[in-house]
């Protein structure tokens, strides 16, 4: 009877663990072209190639940095002087972005504060955006990146981020 019972709390275990791992969300990896993701440096370098280049170009790879159901989320100012999150999925990103067309982006960080700890880590990044790649920058500001490390490479949560305004620069400790 107890050979019973032990065999039923194994079979039980195993259909219960299928289960979860059929229900939980594939990492997709990296198209072959796209930049590592092994280390968090390369992790930037590939955020930075991703979002760079024209507004219409393949965001294959831009795609392959984020886990699935990831947000991106440009905090604004509303009409009413709050500010909140205009939270994006990364195809909703892509869509807003593809909108300016051939217009190229240049984007950088310059600056990256990185705080890690098992698999995850945490980005604290300032970031300089170059509407004209020659040019110097026109927008500035700090993103804060959520991420996790699949075993194999990091993989982006979540993006927040605010752009620099006129009542609110970025402080000079985040500066280069």
């Amino acid at each position: 009877m107890k050979q019973i019972v032990v065999l039923l709390v194994l079979a039980a275990t195993t259909c219960t663990s299928t289960a979860l791992l059929a229900q939980a969300p594939a990492v997709d990896s990296a198209p072959a072209a796209c930049p590592s993701q092994a280390t968090l440096d390369e992790l930037i370098k590939a955020i930075d190639d991703a979002v760079s280049g024209p507004a219409n170009k393949d965001r294959a790879c831009f795609r392959a940095l984020f886990a699935p159901d990831a947000r991106l989320a440009p905090l604004g100012k509303l009409q009413d002087g709050s500010v909140a999150p205009h939270v994006l999925t990364v195809d909703g990103w892509i869509d807003a972005v593809a909108k300016r067309g051939t217009s190229v982006l240049k984007e950088h960080q310059v600056k990256v504060k990185t705080e890690t700890w098992g698999h995850l880590a945490h980005l604290w990044s300032t970031y300089e955006l170059n509407v004209d790649p020659a040019g110097s920058p026109t927008i500035r500001g700090i993103n804060s990146i959520q991420a996790f490390y699949d075993g194999k490479q990091w993989k982006v949560l979540e993006i927040l981020w605010q752009a620099e305004s006129a009542d609110e620069k970025v402080p000079e400790n985040y500066l280069p």
